[in-house]
């Protein structure tokens, strides 16, 4: 079993309990406590656990009391000019014959409107798809596991076995925020995390879409460096002085 395949077994532990032990994962996955204890020590610096005496306790997201999170039927209404430009512009790097990934999020979820017209295959967890589709020349391959509905989407261990089945042409990912000092993406719920990063591996080109909202704005965890994707394809910042990486692309909204 590979590192990533490790941290999403650790990860789906802590979901049902508050704590993990060295002893009990090493056992689990046949490896040794050596082994678990640098997965420990790599998830706690990507901020995804706190390292314990013998373990690893799962992290809890700090919200205000009176911040409640967007379920996904909520997005759906926020910013979909910029959405469907930002889709409709992802959508023109997808070729007749490539294989790709969608990933969970109403940013990803309107490209479907442009790639429906395509001969290609879809990979996807996002359930909002699907629900869009109204021609059938793409194949879309729906990825299984657990399905919740505050996100839209399939999850966990099962997704993540899935998905690695597949090799990706490109795949076009969603996020939390994007905080440009220290060059991070992030994401509000580390379940969504392992998915991403299974998907990113397999896939030989990676791009993650975002709105105006998501720039300079941090959330409950990181999942990658910006480096990590190939294009990052943003609508107009809301700050004009505001200066991004050579591999940002700035869509201009109609």
């Amino acid at each position: 079993m590979i590192a990533t395949e490790r941290a999403s077994y650790i990860l789906n532990k802590l979901r049902d309990k508050n704590t993990v032990s060295l002893k009990e994962i090493a056992s689990e996955l046949d490896v040794s406590e050596a082994t678990v204890r640098r997965d420990f020590e790599r998830l706690d610096k990507e901020g995804f656990v706190v390292r314990v005496r013998s373990g690893a306790k799962r992290v809890e997201p700090v919200v205000p009391d009176h911040v409640t999170p967007l379920v996904t039927s909520e997005k759906l209404t926020e910013y979909t000019e910029e959405k469907n430009a930002i889709a409709k512009f992802a959508a023109s790097f997808v070729q007749d014959g490539d294989c790709v990934f969608l990933d969970g999020g109403t940013t990803i979820a309107p490209m479907i409107d442009f790639l429906q017209d395509k001969k290609i295959k879809i990979v996807t967890h996002n359930l909002l798809i699907p629900r869009r589709l109204k021609k059938m020349n793409v194949d879309i391959f729906l990825l299984g596991g657990h399905y919740t509905q505050f996100h839209e989407s399939t999850m966990g261990v099962y997704t993540e076995k899935m998905v690695s089945q597949f090799h990706f042409d490109h795949a076009f990912f969603g996020c939390s925020g994007i905080e440009l000092v220290h060059q991070m993406v992030y994401n509000d719920d580390i379940d969504t995390v392992p998915v991403k990063e299974v998907a990113m591996k397999y896939s030989n080109k990676n791009y993650l879409l975002a709105d105006s909202s998501k720039l300079g704005k941090t959330s409950f965890c990181r999942f990658s460096n910006l480096s990590a994707f190939d294009s990052i394809i943003v609508s107009p910042p809301q700050e004009q002085d505001i200066l991004l990486p050579p591999n940002f692309i700035v869509v201009q909204i109609d």
